[in-house]
């Protein structure tokens, strides 16, 4: 009877990797590797009924674990009224960046609603090395504040007395812009499509490097890996 364990072992590992991907990255290679550890065990304590009852059980998780990630999926979605928050991976090859400086082999950014608008982070890859921009907050009211880190001190490189204003002409928009001695430095856009799962950014302006102009086109990332799961 050693075929028959044997090819149940590898029958096991088969239906296994059929298993959703966010649940075979927590197992690892431990699901897999499960059947030929125990389809052994199994046949000398309970013989054919213990080799059914094991692929019945698997039989029975693996529609379950579907289900389970669709819903944790699905509450991704919908767990916020707000379209803005979570976490957003650029598509890059669909993107502009003229900027001067090397294109990121990877952009993200997330959001996370505060009482009076976000706090935005934006991070990536560049010339192989993570990167990350300096924390952000968007307040939506429209008033113009000083540019600011998030201790209240001025940032190096931005002109004294710069200000940053940001509206939201609708609730899938926010507008932004940033000005200093009346003269505009920057201005830009984000926007979320009608079904939630791009969002859309744009910015141009005068910057420390000269003039840049961007068009960034984001993908939601579902499960947020900033969002406990379970």
């Amino acid at each position: 009877m050693r075929p028959l364990v044997s090819g149940c072992g590898r029958l096991y590992r088969r239906v296994a990797r059929a298993f959703p991907e966010e649940f075979r990255a927590v197992c690892g290679d431990g699901l897999e590797q499960l059947g030929p550890d125990i389809a052994p065990l199994v046949w000398q304590q309970r013989g054919v009924v213990g080799l059914v009852g094991l692929f019945f059980d698997l039989a029975v998780h693996l529609p379950y674990e579907y289900l389970s990630s669709l819903i944790g999926k699905l509450k991704e979605v919908t767990m916020s009224g707000d379209v803005f928050e979570g976490t957003w991976k650029a598509r890059i090859d669909d993107s502009q960046w003229d900027t001067g400086n090397p294109t990121p082999q990877q952009a993200c950014v997330r959001f996370e609603a505060t009482d009076t608008g976000y706090l935005m982070v934006a991070y990536g890859i560049v010339d192989g090395q993570a990167v990350a921009e300096r924390p952000q907050t968007i307040s939506t009211d429209g008033r113009r504040r000083p540019v600011l880190d998030l201790g209240g001190r001025p940032i190096p490189g931005v002109p004294a007395g710069a200000v940053s204003f940001c509206s939201r002409p609708d609730p899938q928009t926010l507008q932004l812009g940033t000005e200093a001695d009346g003269k505009m430095l920057g201005a830009g856009t984000f926007q979320v499509s009608a079904d939630g799962k791009t969002l859309t950014a744009t910015n141009e302006g005068t910057g420390l490097r000269g003039p840049f102009k961007v068009a960034i086109v984001f993908e939601r990332v579902v499960p947020d890996p900033y969002v406990p799961q379970g």
